[in-house]
This record gives structure tokens, C-alpha cells and sequence, in this order.
């Protein structure tokens, strides 16, 4: 889920005459394996922004070399391309935390940032790659060390994952948490402990619709599924067939009934909206509008007007309550908080739950919210303020306690309310109490006997203390304007574009449907909607919307040729999809299409094949859990249909579905519709719920990656949300309790926030004998130091002499550091 901002790529050419033993060159079985970049060559030589470094291009595995007489095996060993370490621009902080270098908390390595010249390097930097690795300033804050493969394994590619590695496209990256401004920690969710969606209790909703859009969860992220749920339900009920004979509710105020008709038409409006009885009433955000029909007892006829001023003031006498509930629960608190003071009377400061303490504290906080039961002629207003500023204070503050002292607070100033505004629509406050198990306080008000709340509609009203009111009849539905604005962009760059059902009302249906990548990368439409979320979020070039051709390069126009000429799978031809618009245009959208495709297309995953597995169906309630291992695209669309996949593109995850985990690599979407449904939370949500089904009948699987976890970044801790997560110390590469590693973190390295998680006793025996293991895995790693593309030789390091080892062994035993060695002796070296 995050952006790879790296660059550099190592190259060390091994000459024979440093072999001791040098091995006869073995010709591949398959033409043209291996290529390398030339010093004097027309390929690109720049890696892209996102850090795909393009060194060389594999044609071919490990498998297709053959193996010279003296060297171990070799078949079963993955090719690594070794790019080394590299410093870029942080892309979290963009270089504003680069005085936390220079800090010195007993864990991390102390840099000395030049203060004038920006070029000298840093105090106590490696010794390797000295040239511009270490040299430290603003645009260098970040470090990493990177590889390059074709192709890796499923187990091994999982090895590297828990070792604390990610990917963009085919390069491999693991931060240098210790010499980079805000460390990247590996953070991972067993699915099986996170929270299970619950079914929902209106058995209007349990339908196909709610089972494949509803997601588990804490209480706010189950929200976000029934918000995008709640979107679909309004959209496809303004679908329904006009011809619908039923009764309009909006339309039943101006009605005349007798009383023959009333309970009909009741009945008629609760069959509407889904029999929802309840609404709410918030002093921030709003009440829903209701609808007013003449109670059963007698027959009159009401206009709109008197509706309307039923329902103001109404909400002026619970906004009233509001303030009084806001202003007794904050006395009690401060009353509270006096009386844990010492003994001499000294007052202690406030503590970090005092919302008293909050710059808006004069406005009534959204947690001070009433909820509306209609009860015949009685109306019950609900409020969980109570058990909300117990919950905030964490236990300090008895929920029972502040319910009893507002019960006596209401139940004066309501009555000193209604006696100065007795033409208001209530008559009286027959009672005020509480619910002792939850805490919460009941207001049961009697209306006036011919006004009786019944129903809900799709329209509120926003109430503010501050603001005058507005209806939001304004805000368009998030999805009508999706469906319109990918009508018009589907028009303006589609030239096969036929008359589609986008401008038609239709309802609409959420598929979810994983696509090969290889697949997805040859829809247009995917690479336009990655254009559109780069350029809002991230700010990068749109082809798509900026029109400034002064961004055109011809270099990278010539990197896109290079790819398309060398048949890479999935590689769409911008000049077919885009015939129509001129060659300028095409040149921009080839430059971003090449960025699209290294970063999110490319992969070293290799796909399985389908086999059927009779334990394990292919889809269950839209999830189609039954896909093979490999890269994928999510794609999410607004279908026309249950079962049909068509409609618009809004969102898009990649992800690498492996034996035992699934690793979140990306997701993008459509910013606009993301604003009002959360598509970046559900998309996690959903997948999540994923890992959790197929895990039934893929015993193996557990675990659901969400990348990197920074403390420092609020756009990268959120993923603590998701719990109860694990994250990866830095120094042993274990699994930690993310409670636990979060405490650690803020007391070890208050500012850096990178240590060890938990104490591992070394000694200095131990470290030697480390140090002796390392340098046997350094002389048994494999090098491939082949200078053609039909040539491969392979060697191991202790066949070389001392001018190879020269050159070497630095590299080497870098590698061996970065990846560890209890996965090193799995690669093969190719070094030039």
C-alpha cells in the first residue's frame, strides 16, 4: 500500500581471470535466457519514480541453467539481480524529520547532517558504495537495500515478506529502518481474530446485496460497509419501476384521511422505508426529516407549514437538552477530576480525555446525539452521552453516576422550557430516566394528539448551533455522480464506446472480481483510474486531465517502445486503445502507462494453475476464494446486475495471494467517491474478509499483510486499526503483539520510534560465531557471472581468487546481512 521511492542500481562485472578454477561456458538449453544492460545500448537507463529498477530483464529461471560439474546444485535456486542499497526522498515525510538523524537514543545510528554543504557525507556511514549512498541531506533521508527478480517462489518470496522485504513491481526492497527518517515496521492481521461482520437484523437487508457488501470489524469500520450498503439501497430504490401503485410518503402529509384509511396508509409508509420507526437527532449533524401523518384518533388535514414547525421546534427543545446534557456531564467530569487531587489540595492538570480541553469545546460534541422511537402519541429521546463520556474517560467516570445527575438536570430545565414555550408541538415530558445496564437516558415526550412520527426519508436536515439550517438535498448520490462522470470520460477516450446503460436508471450491484494481472493490465480503464488517484492524492502528472505538453519526453516515450518490442505479457498498445486522439497526447499517456505498468503490473509471482479443488467453491457471497496463487486486481465495479461484471471501475486492489498469507500491495480508487463511502477502508475490509472465508478451506492460510507500519506517519498508523495485529522487530525479525511493540516503541525510541521490540540476550562469543557462520554462507553463495545472454556461469565465491574476492565478498556479505542466513543459500548472485 505504499509508493516505492527508490533508485540505483549495483553492477559488478566478474572477470574470469579471477576465478581460480575457472568453469567451461555452458550453453542454455533455451535461446537467449538471460540479458544485460549494455554500457553502449538504446535501452532505458533511468528507473522510474516508483523505483522498478530496469537492470536487466530475465527471459528465463534457474531451471534453464544447466549445471557445470563442480558446482552444487542449482535448478531449484531463484536468480537475484542485486541492486544494493540506495538513498531517495522520504515519500512519508518528504524530508522534514531529517533532524531526527542526528539523534542519539542508544538504538539507531547517529548521521551527521551537513549544515552548509550538503555534499559531505555522513560521520560513521558504510564503507560500501561510498560515492553518493551516504551522503545525507534533505532529498536523501530514506534508505534501502533492493534486488531484482524474474521470478521467486512462492515460500521464498513469503521468507522475504516476514524478514520485513515488499515489493513494487519486480524490485524487492527492505528499509534501512535505522539510518532512514521514519522506519517502516512490517505489520500483518491474523484474519481468524479479526472481528466477524454481523448479519444484519432487518431481514430486508440480508439479501445477496448486504452478504457481499458488509464487512467485520470494531463498530466504525462495520459503519463503513453499511454506509456503502445504505448507497446502494437509496440509489436502487429511486430505480424502481414508476408504475409502483403503492403510497408515496412523501406525499402523505397533504393527504385528507378518514379513519378507515389511516392504519392503510401507516402501514404503507413503514413498507416503504423498510419499517424504520427510529431516527436520530444530533446537535453537529443533523436529524433525518420526517413525515407527519394524522394520528388514528381523529380525522384533519395539516399542510406542509405546520409540519415543518412541528418538526422546529421539536428540535429546539432536544437541542436545548443538548447544551444541558454537554454542560452537567462536563461539571461532573471537572468535579471528578478536582477530587483525585492530593491531599494538600493541589489540583492536578487535566487529563487527556478532557474534551472540556478541545479547541471547539463551546459547540455540543456529535457524541451527544438523541435517537427518536416513535410510541403511538409518545415520542422516546435517547441518548448514550453518558455512557459516551464514560467510555472517553476510560472508567474514571461512573456512566450511572453523570445518567443520575443529568436526570435531575432535565427534568428542571425541561419543564422551565416548556412552561415558556407552551405552543411548541409537546405537551409535556412525561418521564426522564435511565437504562442501568447501558446508561443510557430516556426522554419520553407526549405530542400534540394530531401529529404522530411514523416514518423516515432519505432527506435530513443539518442542525448546527451555529448555522442556520439546510437541507442536503443538495449533495449529489455518490452513485448517480459516479455513474455519470465515467459515462463522459468512458465517451470521451473509449472509441469503441457503444450506448451503454450508465445514463439509464438501473439499479446497481458491488462485483468484486480478482483479475490475472496480466488481465487487468490490458484494460484501459484500469491505467486511467491509477492516473486519476495518483494526480489527487500523490499530486503526479494526469494524461489524462493536464494538458501541458511540456511534460512530454521523448526518452520516456522510448522506454515505452523498448517494452512494447520486447512482448511482455500485458503490455497494452497505447496507439490501438487510443487511435483517436492525436500523437502528443498518446506520448503522455505512454510515459504514465510504462510508470503503471513496472510498478503494479510487472511481478516475480508466478501464477498457478486453476485446479478444481471439490473441498472449496470458486465463489461464496461474491468472493471468488477458489482463484489459483499469484498476482491479482481486485477490480470493484458498479455492475448492472447480481451476477454480470460490468458498469464503472471504482476502486482496484493488488494483491499477491500466497500458500499461507495475502499481501496487500496497492490499492487505488476514485477519489471522488471514496470521499463520501471510504473506498480505501472498505478495500482493506474486504480483503480481509476474504483471507477469513478462503481460510475455511485453505487450511494453510492465515494471514492478511498490510505493508509497512510508521509511528511518525498518520497515513501509514492507521493500519493499527486492524486488530489485533503484529509487527516485525527490526533487529530479530519476530512477530511482536502490536500493543506491546507500540509501548516499547514510545518508551525506547521516543523519537526515532525504531528498536528492538524485546530484549535478546548476545554475547560477545555470540557475535563471533555469528560472524563465522555469515562468512561460510559467503563462500558457498552461488554468483552467476555470465557476460552474455547466451552464456550462464556459475560459480561459487570460494572459487574465486584474491582479485575476485575483492571485488566480491563486499557485495556478498551485504546480501548475506540484508537477507539473512537462513534464506541466502536459496538465491543465486548474478552481479553484472
Amino acid at each position: 500500500m505504499e509508493r516505492r521511492l527508490a533508485d540505483g542500481v549495483g553492477h559488478i562485472p566478474v572477470p574470469n581471470q579471477c576465478l581460480s578454477q575457472p568453469p567451461e561456458p555452458q550453453k542454455q538449453q533455451r535461446k537467449a535466457t538471460f540479458t544485460r544492460r549494455s554500457s553502449v545500448s538504446n535501452e532505458p537507463s533511468s528507473p522510474t519514480s516508483y523505483g522498478t529498477a530496469v537492470a536487466c530483464q530475465p527471459q528465463g529461471t534457474m531451471n534453464d541453467i544447466k549445471q557445470p560439474a563442480h558446482v552444487a546444485p542449482v535448478a531449484a535456486l531463484s536468480l537475484a539481480r542485486v541492486c544494493g542499497p540506495s538513498r531517495s526522498k522520504c515519500g512519508y515525510c518528504g524530508g522534514k524529520r531529517i533532524n531526527v538523524l542526528e539523534l542519539d537514543d542508544g538504538h539507531n545510528t547517529v548521521l551527521s547532517i551537513p549544515k552548509e554543504n550538503n555534499n559531505s557525507a555522513c560521520a560513521n556511514g558504510s564503507t560500501q558504495f561510498t560515492k553518493s549512498i551516504d551522503k545525507i541531506d534533505a532529498a536523501k533521508t530514506s534508505k534501502s537495500y533492493g534486488l531484482l527478480f524474474d521470478s521467486l517462489p512462492y515460500d521464498i518470496y513469503e521468507d522475504l515478506i516476514n524478514h520485513g522485504w515488499r515489493r513494487s513491481g519486480k524490485h524487492l526492497y527492505r528499509p534501512h529502518n535505522f539510518e532512514s527518517c521514519c522506519p517502516a515496521l512490517s505489520i500483518r492481521l491474523e484474519a481468524s481474530k479479526f472481528a466477524p461482520r454481523t448479519t444484519p437484523q432487518n431481514s430486508k437487508l440480508a439479501d445477496d446485496l448486504a452478504n457481499s457488501v458488509l464487512v467485520g470489524g470494531s463498530k466504525s469500520q462495520r459503519r463503513v460497509g453499511r454506509n456503502l450498503l445504505r448507497a446502494f439501497n437509496v440509489y436502487n430504490s429511486k430505480c424502481l419501476p414508476s408504475e409502483d401503485d403503492s403510497v408515496n410518503a412523501s406525499n402523505l402529509a397533504n393527504i385528507q384521511l378518514d379513519n378507515s384509511d389511516v392504519k392503510k396508509a401507516t402501514k404503507c409508509v413503514e413498507h416503504h422505508h423498510l419499517k424504520k420507526k427510529s431516527r436520530r437527532f444530533s446537535p453537529c449533524r443533523g436529524t433525518d426529516q420526517i413525515v407527519s401523518v394524522p394520528a388514528a384518533r381523529e380525522t384533519r388535514e395539516f399542510d406542509r407549514a405546520s409540519l415543518q414547525e412541528f418538526e422546529r421546534t421539536e428540535q429546539q427543545f432536544l437541542l436545548k437538552m443538548a447544551k444541558h446534557i454537554y454542560e452537567e456531564l462536563t461539571k461532573q467530569a471537572i468535579a471528578t477530576v478536582n477530587d483525585q487531587a492530593n491531599n494538600d489540595s493541589e489540583r492536578i492538570d487535566n487529563p487527556k480525555w478532557a474534551w472540556w480541553n478541545d479547541s471547539e469545546s463551546d459547540n455540543i460534541p456529535k457524541w451527544c446525539t438523541f435517537k427518536l422511537v416513535s410510541q403511538g402519541a409518545l415520542i422516546k429521546a435517547s441518548t448514550a452521552a453518558c455512557a459516551a463520556a464514560s467510555g472517553r474517560s476510560r472508567g474514571a467516570l461512573d456512566k450511572l453516576g453523570l445518567a443520575l445527575a443529568v436526570i435531575d438536570r432535565l427534568k428542571e430545565s425541561s419543564k422551565t422550557y416548556l412552561q415558556r414555550n407552551k405552543s411548541s408541538g409537546i405537551r409535556r415530558v412525561t418521564e426522564v430516566a435511565v437504562h442501568e445496564k447501558s446508561g443510557h437516558v430516556h426522554i419520553i415526550l407526549d405530542v400534540s394528539g394530531d401529529i404522530l412520527a411514523t416514518a423516515h426519508t432519505d432527506t435530513a436536515k443539518n442542525i448546527s448551533t451555529q448555522q442556520p439550517q439546510k437541507a442536503s438535498d443538495d449533495k449529489p448520490d455518490p452513485i448517480q455522480e459516479m455513474i455519470s462522470s465515467y459515462g463522459k470520460l468512458d465517451q470521451q477516450y473509449n472509441p469503441d464506446a457503444k450506448v451503454s446503460l450508465n445514463d439509464k436508471c438501473v439499479q446497481r450491484f458491488l462485483a468484486v472480481r480478482s483479475t490475472p494481472v496480466y488481465e487487468s493490465s490490458l484494460q484501459p480503464e484500469v491505467h486511467r483510474l491509477f492516473c486519476l488517484y495518483q494526480s489527487t492524492t500523490h499530486g503526479d502528472f494526469n494524461p489524462f486531465a493536464d494538458l501541458d505538453e511540456s511534460s512530454n519526453s521523448r526518452d520516456e516515450v522510448h522506454e515505452y517502445n523498448y517494452y512494447k518490442q520486447k512482448n511482455l505479457p500485458g503490455f497494452l498498445d497505447i496507439d490501438v486503445a487510443y487511435r483517436h486522439l492525436d500523437e502528443n497526447r498518446r506520448n503522455r499517456i505512454k510515459t504514465s502507462y510504462v510508470i503503471f505498468y513496472k510498478f503494479l503490473c510487472e511481478t516475480p509471482v508466478p501464477t498457478a494453475a486453476a485446479e478444481p479443488n471439490p473441498f472449496c467453491p470458486s465463489h461464496e457471497d461474491g468472493y471468488d476464494i477458489g482463484i489459483p496463487f499469484g498476482t491479482y486486481h481486485q477490480l470493484y465495479r458498479l455492475s448492472t446486475s447480481k451476477d454480470g461484471f460490468d458498469g464503472p471501475l471504482v476502486a482496484v486492489g493488488v494483491l499477491d495471494v500466497l500458500p499461507h498469507c495475502i499481501s496487500s500491495v496497492y490499492a487505488f480508487y476514485d477519489p471522488v467517491f471514496s470521499a463520501r463511502l471510504e473506498l480505501g477502508k472498505y478495500t482493506a475490509l474486504r480483503e480481509i474478509e476474504w483471507v477469513r472465508r478462503a481460510s475455511k478451506y485453505r487450511t494453510e492460510l492465515k494471514y492478511y499483510y498490510l505493508g509497512y507500519y510508521i509511528h511518525s506517519c498518520r497515513k501509514m498508523n492507521y493500519k493499527a486499526e486492524y486488530k489485533p495485529s503484529e509487527l516485525l522487530c527490526p533487529v530479530t525479525s519476530k512477530w511482536v503483539d502490536f500493543e506491546t511493540a507500540r509501548k516499547v516503541l514510545e518508551e525506547r525510541s521516543p523519537d526515532r520510534h525504531c528498536c528492538a521490540l524485546f530484549d535478546v540476550p548476545h554475547s560477545a562469543e555470540d557475535e563471533t560465531s555469528d560472524a563465522a557462520n555469515k562468512q561460510s554462507f559467503v563462500d558457498k553463495m552461488a554468483l552467476d557471472i555470465g557476460t552474455t545472454a547466451e552464456e550462464s556461469q556459475v560459480v561459487r565465491v570460494d572459487m574465486l581468487n584474491g582479485q575476485g574476492r575483492e571485488l566480491v565478498d563486499p557485495v556478498v556479505t551485504e546480501f548475506v546481512n540484508e537477507v539473512g542466513v537462513d534464506i541466502c543459500s536459496r538465491f543465486v548472485l548474478k552481479l553484472s
